[in-house]
């Protein structure tokens, strides 16, 4: 008689288990199909740290950073961030740039992709002590060490614009599915021969087309035959 009386109250218990729902969580929102780019002039001053920062706080999927200078000599606080992302982790053996070729007395300048890499390479052998000349806060523990950990999501590209003037380029990799797309059009190509198209915490080099058009125009041998 007992399981007679419990029967229905089993099965009212059941129902109510039934109509209950576990509460879902949100779905994290999708990457935007077309990335776009958070653009920074750079200016050695506090108020490029604090936009600088503030988009690394908000996980903006590319920031860019104007650097103003056709070579990798600038002073001041860009070091300093520069510095700091190469403290966020390395790849594997030694640190070198995506495709560096180093060749001992080669004429160093931005002319061929190659030399701008070794320019890149140089700025990143004395970074890091350029970076503790006492005028940044690269010397502050506590802000190097959070700003250390808001670039560890990203890579570091120096990239040669149509200017011809070099950009920083920080892809965050939370977008990684993007970003062969993001370089053909940084680029106009794929990619550079040499690189591989997937996203990795690394540095790399690059030029837009027009520059490399440039480039390959001035190396082309011309044509004397009417000339002397």
């Amino acid at each position: 008689m007992c399981r007679t009386a419990l029967a229905p109250l089993a099965l009212i218990l059941t129902l109510a288990a039934g109509c209950h729902q576990p509460e879902q969580r949100p779905l994290p929102a999708p990457p935007p199909a077309d990335i776009h780019p958070t653009d920074i002039d750079y200016v050695d001053t506090d108020a490029f740290d604090a936009l600088f920062e503030s988009a690394l706080v908000n996980q903006d999927p590319v920031i860019v950073v104007h650097s103003g200078r056709r070579k990798p000599d600038w002073d001041g606080r860009l070091n300093a961030w520069i510095a700091a992302w190469n403290r966020g982790g390395t790849m594997t053996g030694p640190r070198t740039v995506r495709g560096q070729i180093p060749i001992p007395g080669v004429k160093v300048d931005e002319g061929t992709l190659r030399e701008f890499r070794l320019l890149v390479t140089g700025l990143l052998d004395r970074v890091d002590v350029v970076a503790r000349d006492g005028k940044t806060w690269f010397g502050e523990e506590q802000v190097r060490s959070r700003r250390i950990a808001l670039l560890k999501p990203y890579d570091l590209r120096f990239h040669v614009g149509e200017s011809g003037d070099i950009d920083l380029v920080f892809f965050n990799g939370k977008y990684a599915e993007y970003y062969p797309d993001f370089v053909k059009t940084l680029t106009g190509a794929t990619a550079e021969t040499d690189e591989p198209q997937e996203w990795l915490r690394t540095i790399r080099c690059s030029r837009c087309k027009a520059i490399r058009d440039k480039a390959a125009a001035s190396e082309a041998p011309t044509d004397s035959a009417g000339g002397e």
